[in-house]
């Protein structure tokens, strides 16, 4: 879309789209962590395994998890293979996902 022609002749170009209307809704949040499984998914970029293991640790310093599952895309430019987002859906209550640099 052109935004504005500036007076030497140079167009002036605007790269973005608008957004695209998206049937999403948040998930449901449970009201304690105790007992839960907790998934901890990073993107695989540089830090971000590291983050999620800060994270981890100070969530497990103040809720007793039924147990921790770590798992990584194994691409941070792609999208999430569907067989690891089912594996995580499937075994986890809560997840939090990280993206490191």
């Amino acid at each position: 879309m052109v935004t504005e022609i500036a007076k030497a002749g140079i167009v002036i170009l605007d790269p973005t789209s608008p957004p695209l209307a998206v049937d999403a809704r948040l998930a449901t949040r449970p009201m304690d962590l105790n007992g839960k499984v907790l998934g901890l998914l990073n993107n695989g970029k540089l830090n971000a395994a590291n983050l999620l293991d800060e994270v981890g640790e100070l969530l497990s310093e103040r809720y007793e998890f039924a147990k921790v599952i770590k798992g990584s895309k194994p691409n941070a430019s792609t999208p999430c293979p569907e067989q690891i987002v089912k594996e995580f859906a499937s075994s986890c209550d809560v997840l939090v996902t990280s993206n490191g640099d």
